[in-house]
């Protein structure tokens, strides 16, 4: 590997290719420092500090992930959301109740379901929980909660309508 100075910039080349340090890299090419191929989050808890509603593990492989879930509560259901990539959902342990806009549906251990990342639900989950494992695909779209007809991005619809998984949610 040698190091070349060309105006005023550093390159690195490495057998015939040439390599730009982030800091130095043309604002378009930026984008190379938020990408992380491989990434491990382990036991995120979800809700709020002191009662969560789902810890979740999650393994990144170059934009897919396997992710394990152990849901403690139900999702938020005062509205429904949709999901940022397509996914097959695997319940390992328990049984929950997928709620759609066409119905309720039971979804019970080791029945593998597909599902769209468009496709509007929430999950309510039993008393006892569950424990699922996700295979997702590539994100295509931000996940969000639909109010009204409307789309709304995660943050904006906390900020207006708070967390209500707290310890008497179920």
């Amino acid at each position: 590997m040698k190091t070349t100075q060309q105006t005023n910039q550093r390159h690195i080349t490495v057998r015939g290719a040439i390599f730009t340090p982030f800091a130095l890299a043309p604002r378009s090419c930026r984008f190379i420092k938020e990408f992380r191929p491989f990434q491990i989050r382990w036991k995120e808890a979800l809700g709020r500090p002191e009662c969560p509603y789902l810890y979740r593990w999650t393994f990144l492989f170059f934009g897919y992930s396997i992710r394990l879930h152990h849901w403690i509560k139900s999702d938020d259901k005062r509205f429904f959301h949709d999901h940022a990539c397509n996914l097959v959902s695997i319940i390992l342990k328990g049984f929950y109740v997928n709620v759609t806009p066409k119905g309720k549906f039971l979804a019970l251990a080791f029945k593998p379901r597909y599902m769209n990342a468009l496709q509007r639900h929430y999950l309510d989950v039993p008393y006892g929980g569950a424990w699922t494992l996700l295979l997702c695909g590539m994100p295509y779209h931000k996940w969000g909660f639909y109010v009204n007809g409307h789309k709304w991005r995660p943050l904006r619809y906390f900020h207006k309508f708070g967390i209500i998984q707290n310890e008497y949610y179920q």
